[in-house]
């Protein structure tokens, strides 16, 4: 009896430590419903890119699979681990009723959009990529101790525009994009996937949009070249689309959240309204020496807001250098700090704004901060702002 109560002890043990690990796999994915049977599940917090799911009357597609972040401390987002896939098809198959996964729609090569698949082709599933695609994630180590060529039946490769599923009422027209074309898209050859009957085009990190602020309106969303080659391939390839599904964000409606699915006029609206990196660099070198002294907070709370980009202060505190502009460099360098605080190349920013001001010794202050820092200093601090301010002497003569 005494054994029997040990054994009982042991096997509820066994089981609360199961249910706990599971309850950890299964917070790291989050589902959000969508309209029209398209859903999106985030692998991790929801600022994390999306797994989104289309659901056919008898199997689903799934577009991208993101980094899985099962494992902690495990940064190797592209190698192989089908331990770490299996959680995922897990969560898919509770949800969808062990519905079959048909497709899984793979955009590019970086681990945001692509980071594990054995597990899914073994379960049945076809992979629509590229060739570049496959020979990168080949060298990444995507299938494990075997390539490509074992799982050669379960991967369609895609060398021009395509069409899936192209008996049915729900095609999926798959477009071949190349960088000689669009020189925005991220990688030698890219592709999109437009669903026709939703008048959907799925874009993945191509497009990162968000819903306006209500106080700052348009002017605080920042676009860049990618979102201009968008367009231009919506009207290159006669696409009759509504909306875009990208990769990150949410949209929300009546404070529920939603895919991150965005309209083709708020797209328009956008390239319309708002900043383009390039102009808003402009804008922030254009303004005066009083305007920046005395809206130093606002253009900080403006950031901060608006999640904008830090590059783009950067860009700027640099151009400002280049122009000898540099009390306007380093007014824009302190914000830059203020807004990315733990950034050793931000430190080294303001030192350098500083150096070339003329300010040494607040130039040799930030030099030894970076000095102490145990990053890669390298290729900045105090002996690189010589350096640069030299080469910057010799090709004004």
């Amino acid at each position: 009896m005494k054994k029997l109560k040990s054994l009982f002890l042991l096997c509820s043990v066994c089981l609360l430590f199961t249910q706990f690990i599971s309850g950890q796999e299964k917070q790291n994915f989050l589902f959000t419903k969508g309209d029209n049977n398209i859903s999106v599940i985030t692998m991790g917090d929801i600022s994390s890119p999306h797994c989104t799911v289309i659901e056919y009357p008898e199997f689903l597609v799934l577009h991208e699979i993101p980094n899985i972040p099962i494992e902690k401390n495990k940064q190797d987002s592209i190698k192989v681990d089908n331990d770490k896939a299996k959680p995922l098809i897990t969560f898919i198959d509770s949800i969808y009723l062990n519905k079959p996964i048909k497709y899984i729609l793979n955009s590019h090569h970086h681990s945001h959009s692509l980071s594990t698949i054995t597990s899914f082709l073994e379960n049945g599933a076809k992979l629509v990529t590229t060739k570049d695609n496959i020979k990168t994630q080949n060298k990444k180590g995507l299938f494990g101790d075997k390539t490509s060529e074992y799982y050669s039946e379960s991967i369609i490769q895609i060398s021009s525009d395509t069409t899936l599923l192209s008996e049915t009422k729900n095609p999926i027209e798959v477009l071949y994009l190349k960088k000689s074309d669009y020189n925005s898209i991220p990688t030698k050859i890219y592709l999109f996937f437009n669903f026709p009957k939703h008048q959907l085009l799925a874009t993945s990190c191509m497009v990162y949009l968000k819903d306006i602020n209500e106080k700052y309106g348009y002017k605080g969303i920042v676009y860049n070249n990618r979102l201009i080659n968008v367009k231009k391939i919506i009207a290159d390839k006669n696409l009759k689309v509504k909306n875009i599904l990208q990769l990150y964000k949410f949209t929300y409606e009546n404070g529920l959240r939603k895919p991150p699915i965005f309209s083709i006029s708020h797209l328009e609206n956008v390239l319309e309204h708002s900043w383009h990196r390039r102009k808003l660099s402009e804008h922030f070198q254009n303004m005066s020496y009083e305007e920046l002294t005395t809206d130093k907070d606002s253009l900080l709370i403006y950031h901060i807001e608006n999640d904008i980009y830090h590059i783009i202060l950067n860009h700027a505190v640099y151009e400002l250098i280049e122009k000898k502009d540099y009390q306007k460099a380093v007014l824009l360098a302190q914000i830059l700090l203020l807004y990315e605080p733990d950034r050793i190349d931000y430190i080294d920013t303001l030192g350098e704004a500083h150096y070339n001001n003329g300010q040494i010794n607040m130039a040799k202050h930030y030099d030894e901060i970076i000095k102490e820092s145990k990053s890669n200093t390298e290729d900045i601090g105090l002996a690189m702002w010589e350096t640069n301010q030299k080469d910057r002497q010799k090709n004004s003569n």
